[in-house]
């Protein structure tokens, strides 16, 4: 009996869409809900950057300081139940930020919340494009983010 010779295969470099987004942010004050959905995002190669923030304050300060639009990140995840100030407010401060930035940067609000009263009231802002349950997932992502 004679031995069949394997043939090498030849692996193909590992091919991975080009990311959407130039930069998006996560605002949360889970470190478990912040690696869960760094890791959904970087999965599906949604941005080039995520920046992960615990302070909703933090980033309404960054965002009034910048002065070019390539500053400006295109998406906020946004929790809506955080201590320091929730999801809400933090809506309400953001459309107090200039134009560029508000025209730029979109919202998507990642909760918890199962109460369609929130929900109806997060989709009436202008700047929110959507409201994901948590936790994130790869199928939730795919309608707006491919």
């Amino acid at each position: 009996m004679t031995a069949k010779k394997i043939q090498p295969i030849e692996v193909l470099p590992e091919t991975r869409p080009q990311p959407r987004f130039r930069e998006v942010v996560l605002i949360d004050d889970s470190d478990v809900d912040l690696f869960i959905n760094e890791t959904i995002l970087n999965a599906v190669s949604v941005s080039q950057k995520i920046r992960k923030e615990y302070s909703p304050m933090k980033v309404l300060e960054d965002l009034q300081k910048v002065q070019r639009l390539t500053e400006v990140p295109e998406l906020i995840f946004l929790d809506l139940n955080m201590p320091e100030m929730n999801g809400f407010e933090f809506i309400r401060r953001f459309s107090e930020l200039p134009d560029f930035v508000r025209s730029k940067c979109k919202i998507v609000i990642v909760t918890s919340s199962t109460d369609t009263t929130d929900k109806h009231k997060a989709l009436m802002h202008p700047s929110v494009v959507r409201f994901l349950q948590k936790p994130l997932d790869v199928y939730q992502l795919k309608d707006f983010v491919f």
